[in-house]
């Protein structure tokens, strides 16, 4: 691209313009056709999308698949927002400030919600909100470039992506924010409109410090395909999100820390190593291999001729590089963000492909087509399919049991609960995960375990049982056990 190129607009209704004359009257109902569309898509998505996500979260909570790491410690951050006092999570550690974990101050946006609602729930349907509200200004690019049917299909396959599902399936995160703001900044950079994409870029420094790495990226090409004072706005970009990084891994963070250090650097390993191992893992077939292959596919890997694409490689970076598998894989929420950038370069790759006369209409046509196959294929491997199961609407008797331990606990007790427990008792008690933790000092009046189900973390089954008995043996007494959950309490 460059700076002196325009934006061209390219409809259905546009191609066929090119090979027809149609009468005055002929156009001005097309464009009215298409400005109705450019708001009935956008909205309908959303409103479909929406609910949606919140039903499939909520089910899932209530179907005991969220925890205490993460949506446990979300909800004692946020609640601490609520009540005007620093972010602490007793998960993490007793009176632990959460940005001495990771720099994210945009949560504190939901507190006036939570303290309106306070429930887990809340922080679900919020994020299931925020997730929706993405695909607002991606359908509307798609319908006023490509016409209603191709915007349909990419809201949908945008929606229903494995990494969008993946993100909801597993708690909440505070990337939910990143979601609606990186989609308007990286569609204002499709249409070329420089500022108000350096505009949205701008708070995702306070999403999470890794995300001020994106901005540099976004300003820095708006620095590039740009001239004079925009130039000189893109490096100012840049040099923010820069800024921010150093700032929460060097500063913040550190001086919030319990060791003054910034823990999550420790899963990085020395940069040459790093390299080394990432390249051996693609090569190998590991899961970085299967998540790259994964998000170039869900485009029909057409992505890849949009420079776009490089807004996507710091969080790829850092993920691959990392000496934490986890990261690697298709699943949990890192990859949301992901599948906003792939399908804003989806976009691009399509109107530069137009624009340059490297792709005739029947290939647009293919390439949307793919992208249709794969979302649809893909589906009945992905969470939303348990929707269709009857079972799935039904609640889980292990967290109703759990709801009813929290109604008569005492709501000032101090409660210590297996981590696939402590989202149903977290809105309701002060709340630590067990067995405890080094860095949880309190003593709980109370110890909720899921012998049926243990959690697997902190320890295993074993871990449990041998908790359970030290508890019994420094004065706590078994006083109830049904669904396979046992309840012990300490005078």
């Amino acid at each position: 691209m460059t700076t002196t190129e325009k934006s061209t607009v390219v409809t259905d209704a546009d191609i066929v313009d090119e090979s027809t004359d149609d009468r005055g009257t002929d156009r001005t109902d097309r464009r009215a056709r298409f400005r109705s569309a450019e708001t009935l898509v956008p909205a309908v998505s959303f409103a479909v999308l929406a609910p949606l996500y919140a039903v499939m979260s909520v089910l899932g909570h209530r179907q005991l698949r969220t925890s205490g790491f993460d949506l446990g410690i979300f909800v004692q951050q946020i609640a601490s927002y609520s009540q005007f006092r620093a972010p602490t999570s007793d998960l993490l550690g007793t009176g632990y400030n959460t940005l001495g974990d990771h720099f994210s101050p945009i949560t504190a946006l939901l507190s006036p919600v939570y303290r309106l609602f306070p429930h887990a729930e809340t922080l679900l349907i919020a994020q299931a909100v925020l997730f929706a509200l993405a695909v607002i200004p991606l359908s509307r690019l798609a319908v006023q470039k490509f016409g209603t049917v191709v915007a349909v299909v990419i809201a949908a396959a945008f929606g229903l992506s494995w990494g969008v599902q993946a993100a909801l399936n597993f708690d909440f995160h505070e990337v939910a924010f990143a979601m609606p703001l990186l989609a308007m900044s990286m569609v204002a950079l499709v249409r070329q409109r420089w500022l108000p994409a350096l505009a949205w870029a701008l708070p995702l420094v306070f999403v999470k410090e890794d995300m001020g790495l994106t901005v540099v990226v976004i300003g820095a090409l708006v620095a590039l395909w740009t001239s004079g004072r925009t130039r000189i706005l893109g490096i100012l970009t840049a040099v923010w999100g820069l800024t921010w990084v150093v700032l929460a891994v060097k500063v913040i963070v550190p001086a919030l820390s319990t060791d003054n250090s910034y823990d999550q650097g420790s899963k990085l390993p020395p940069l040459g190593e790093g390299i080394a191992d990432t390249a051996h893992g693609l090569v190998a077939g590991d899961s970085r291999a299967a998540t790259a292959f994964l998000l170039l596919a869900v485009t029909g890997f057409f992505a890849l001729r949009s420079p776009l694409l490089l807004v996507a490689v710091p969080t790829v970076a850092w993920r691959f590089l990392s000496d934490n598998t986890n990261f690697w894989k298709p699943i949990y929420h890192y990859n949301a963000v992901l599948m906003v950038i792939v399908f804003v370069a989806l976009l691009d790759a399509l109107v530069r492909s137009h624009r340059h006369g490297q792709l005739t209409d029947r290939g647009r046509k293919l390439i949307v087509a793919f992208v249709a196959a794969f979302a649809v294929i893909a589906l009945p491997f992905l969470p939303m399919a348990r929707l269709v199961h009857a079972q799935e609407w039904t609640i889980d008797p292990q967290a109703a049991t759990a709801r009813d331990i929290s109604g008569w606990i005492p709501a000032g007790d101090r409660v210590a609960a297996s981590n696939n427990l402590v989202a149903q008792l977290v809105a309701d008690h002060d709340v630590s995960v067990f067995p405890q933790r080094a860095t949880d000092s309190t003593v709980p009046d109370w110890i909720v375990v899921n012998r049926q189900r243990p959690a697997g973390w902190p320890t295993d089954e074993s871990g449990d049982r041998q908790a359970i008995d030290r508890a019994l043996s420094s004065g706590y007494d078994r006083v109830y056990s049904v669904d396979g959950i046992e309840v012990l309490h300490r005078e």
